[in-house]
This record gives structure tokens, sequence and C-alpha cells, in this order.
């Protein structure tokens, strides 16, 4: 099976857009079996449940019903595929994490289910972390931050939600999340669905983490 990366001039093409991406739904699967061959470079969707991550993929494809958004946390419970610019990279949009009448079994059941994705998936060259701005960071965000890393694989932050701060108090989030994360300079974005703001930080960001290697798994 051979695997196609991302061209470079796409990559330098990415870093500057402000556009939408061509996105297509692919297919859903409840385990790593039933995703596509693991030919193509692919980056995933990790937040907590009513994120936005839903919201986020419908503004980088420029539609409103891509992806389907739910008022009700824990409603996406499989891993959703996206090709983006006729088959150049996917989106993996993951089950929420963190929501449950107990939360502690379900942090377990998202640890087991995701775990062997997050091991086995070479093709998977980092991960869009989305966290609501407004929500402080738990252990268990800098515990998954760090689980990442831990495994090659790079983390752009993206704070959601973000029309809700001042342009002072963003600032501040930025870099304290930057901090108790433990992630490089430049790897937080700010984004607002609703105030459309943010595509080409994001795009940005895309580029940055398309241009890995694939990881040995």
């Amino acid at each position: 099976m051979s695997y196609t990366p991302v061209p470079d001039s796409f990559i330098q093409q990415l870093m500057l857009r402000k556009i939408p991406l061509r996105m297509e739904f692919v297919t859903s699967a409840s385990k790593l079996e039933e995703l596509p061959e693991n030919n193509l470079p692919e980056v995933a969707l990790v937040g907590r449940s009513n994120v936005g991550k839903s919201s986020l993929l419908n503004f980088l494809a420029g539609q409103k019903q891509l992806a389907r958004v739910s008022s009700t946390p824990g409603r996406t419970q499989l891993m959703n595929v996206f090709s983006a610019e006729r088959g150049v990279f996917r989106l993996i949009d993951l089950p929420g994490y963190g929501f449950a009448f107990s939360p502690r079994e379900t942090q377990a059941h998202w640890a087991d289910a995701m775990r062997v994705f997050f091991e086995r998936r070479s093709s998977l060259l980092g991960i869009l972390f989305l966290m609501d701005v407004r929500r402080e960071v738990t252990d268990e965000d800098i515990n998954l931050a760090q689980w990442f890393l831990d495994h090659d694989l790079n983390v752009l932050l993206v704070l959601t939600k973000c029309d809700k701060l001042t342009k002072a108090q963003l600032g501040m989030v930025i870099r304290e999340r930057n901090k108790q994360l433990g992630l490089a300079p430049g790897m937080v974005v700010t984004t607002s669905t609703l105030q459309k703001m943010g595509m080409q930080e994001v795009m940005s960001g895309l580029a940055g983490l398309l241009q890995n290697e694939p990881r040995r798994v």
C-alpha cells in the first residue's frame, strides 16, 4: 500500500488560504478496521463533547450541513471521515470526551475506543485539539495533550467561541493555554464560527501539521 504525502505546493497555498476547503463526507467507523486505507495524510479533531467540532468542520468546508451539529453533548459516537480537496488529505471527527452521567466510565470508554486509533493509525499526522475558550483547563486536558505529544502527534490547539472574549482577554488565554498544555510557540489559534473568525489561522495550522512525516507504528 502506497502513501501519498501532501504536495509542497499545496502546503504553501494552504498556509495563506482564506477560503473554505472542498470537503466531502466519506464514511463513519466504530473501529480502526472500518476506516479507509492508511494511504493519505490525516488530521483528527479532538475535544470535549459540545465544544464545536461539527461547527468547525462546517466552517472550514463553507457548508452548513456537512457535519451534523447537535446541542446534545455526547451525540457523536463514531469516527466520521471527511475527504479534503478531492483526496489530498482527510479530516477525522472523533467522539467527544469528558461527558457522561458517570464521567469516570465515559473517560475509560473513550480512552479504550480511541487508544487503538491513535497508536496504530500511521497516516495520522496531527491533532486539532478543540477547547472552549471560556473553560478552564483540566488535568484530563493536560494529560491528553501530553499523551499525544509523547506519541509523536503534533497538536494544534483551536480555541472555539472566541467572540465571547475581548482581544486582551484572548491574548491572556492564549499564553496561559500554551504554557499549561506544553505546546510549541504558535500552536494555538482562536476561532468563532458564529463570527467567521479564524479561517486563515486554522488553515495555516493545518498546513503545519500536514508537513509531518508518517509515524512508525
